[in-house]
């Protein structure tokens, strides 16, 4: 069935997956009740003794919810979003936010105007985000044109942090895969909302401030690569995070790949681009991530998904 066009969402709730959230998750939440109009929900995915800032969230006026062991942020996506539902229940979106991303203060409603624009030239919008994630590309694919506006932005494959998702696209697309756990999370999210035949648009000079991973030295044979006087780095998350980048890039390409090719040609290429960089650079953990990079290849090729055995903290 075609969808329809349909408004922008105007109730929204944020949603926040929190894992040993750090000091400065209160800001966060203070800035995103301001927002939208109070509507928050962090959910602790950590397990194990919550965390003071969790007390000050709660304080601040948003809704905690607690996982009691570690379950991944596609479960506590799917948490956050249920506690809201039930919670709200004029909801009609929900933004999404990883808790150690900063928003403008305007986020929200840029986003919400970019959706408006969307719909009133005529497209189906699915999904709404920033133009611009600190260290990625532009998120930003091309403009629509429409003979009585200037265009929309069309985004590409967006990032799960800072992103608008009307509840009716949620419930149409069964919203995220929780058995991902963590990796590829958003990508199984976007190419859902593709098939759905619903396009992403993005907010035109909306930036997000995000961490990805802990940025090192591009090393070889011992001597760190620089170009124009300055060192090159690239950004390394910790060994277990292998497992599921392989894991789970395997999988979506498996359950997309006949549908969207040239997608799936690029994930393999990142993929094997990806592991070089990291082995090549982190010489005292190459065993470890060589073993979980091969046990990422068997579960893949079983099928398995779900968390895979105890894991350090991210």
């Amino acid at each position: 069935m075609t969808p329809q066009p349909e408004g922008p969402p105007d109730v929204v709730a944020a949603v926040v997956p929190a894992f040993h959230p750090g000091p400065d998750l209160p800001s966060l939440v203070r800035d995103l009740i301001t927002q939208t109009g109070g509507r928050v929900v962090v959910v602790d995915d950590s397990g194990g003794r919550p965390a003071d800032v969790l007390a000050t969230a709660q304080g601040l006026g948003a809704l905690v919810v607690r996982h009691e062991t570690n379950a991944g942020i596609g479960a506590a996506l799917t948490t956050g979003v249920s506690a809201a539902r039930a919670r709200w229940p004029g909801l009609t979106g929900v933004l999404t936010v990883d808790q150690d991303s900063r928003l403008a203060p305007d986020h929200l409603s840029r986003l919400l105007q970019a959706g408006a624009d969307g719909v009133r030239v005529g497209l189906q919008v699915g999904l709404v985000g920033p133009e611009e994630v600190e260290g990625l590309p532009s998120r930003a694919a091309r403009r629509h044109h429409h003979h009585r506006h200037l265009g929309v932005l069309l985004g590409r494959e967006p990032v799960q942090s800072g992103l608008l998702v009307p509840l009716t696209v949620w419930e149409e697309v069964g919203g995220v895969d929780a058995t991902l756990f963590i990796d590829g999370v958003d990508s199984d999210l976007w190419l859902k909302v593709l098939d759905s035949g619903r396009q992403v648009v993005v907010a035109p000079g909306l930036r997000v401030a995000h961490r990805l991973g802990t940025a090192e030295p591009l090393v070889v044979a011992g001597r760190p690569l620089r170009w124009r006087g300055n060192a090159l780095q690239v950004p390394v998350s910790a060994p277990f995070r292998s497992y599921y980048l392989v894991r789970n890039r395997l999988l979506l390409v498996a359950r997309h790949g006949c549908r969207h090719p040239v997608w799936a040609g690029g994930q393999l290429v990142g993929l094997a681009r990806h592991l070089v960089l990291t082995l090549l650079l982190d010489p005292p953990g190459r065993r470890e991530r060589l073993g979980q990079v091969r046990e990422g290849l068997q579960d893949a090729v079983r099928r398995r998904a779900g968390p895979s055995g105890p894991r350090p903290e991210r």
